[in-house]
């Protein structure tokens, strides 16, 4: 019962039209009586949280097995943006909960992949900034509006991505030349792999 909750909680804020889903719309969506939410979440926060490090869960194990062999902070950044932005090209349903959660749940989503880079490339010279916590929080706004954007979709998926992990890049004082060639060593890197939603092996990046 409790993943038929985070179902609903996930299908309620996809939901287009729909501004502030509540307590009401995913007890609807789950067609459980509003008790039985109750039973597994205090608050409407509870059940995002829960569904947040769910999707966080999800996306760790899809983009391990091709980020975390990297070493090069800049590579691993281009490399961890991409993936994020290659789903949201794929599954615009996820996009849209991306855009709905995270102002409410911290970002929770992608911060994990981001924060250590960013300390590794300032401490190794790779990135040139002032301030960690600045320099998160306005990495992972850039990143949650190019999700938002590829979501809804836009003229060129790939070149939208090249210029988003781009700038993201150059906002962080990585230098002309390591900026373009982390950018295009995310692209070979990645090239080939496709986000792929169903299957026996569950959502993942294929092949």
């Amino acid at each position: 019962m409790r993943s038929r909750l985070l179902e609903a909680t996930f299908a309620a804020f996809t939901q287009e039209g729909k501004s502030a889903p509540d307590i009401g719309d995913i007890v609807s969506c789950a067609q459980v009586a509003r008790g039985t939410f109750y039973l597994h979440f205090q608050t409407l926060e509870q059940a995002l949280q829960a569904l947040v490090q769910q999707q966080s869960d999800e996306m760790t194990r899809a983009c391990l097995p091709l980020y975390d062999m990297l070493q090069e902070p800049c590579q691993r950044f281009a490399v961890g943006c991409r993936l994020f932005l290659m789903r949201a090209t794929a599954d615009p349903q996820w996009a849209s909960f991306m855009i709905r959660a995270a102002p409410l749940d911290n970002k929770q989503l992608m911060a994990g992949y981001m924060r250590e880079d960013l300390k590794q490339g300032r401490a190794m010279g790779q990135f040139n900034y002032a301030d960690d916590h600045v320099a998160l929080d306005i990495e992972l706004s850039t990143l949650v509006a190019g999700i938002g954007s590829l979501g809804k979709g836009v003229p060129n998926p790939e070149s939208y991505m090249d210029e988003c992990i781009r700038m993201a890049l150059r906002g962080l004082g990585c230098d002309p030349d390591r900026s373009e060639q982390s950018l295009l060593f995310s692209r070979k890197h990645l090239h080939g792999w496709t986000w792929v939603r169903e299957g026996k092996s569950g959502p993942r990046f294929e092949y």
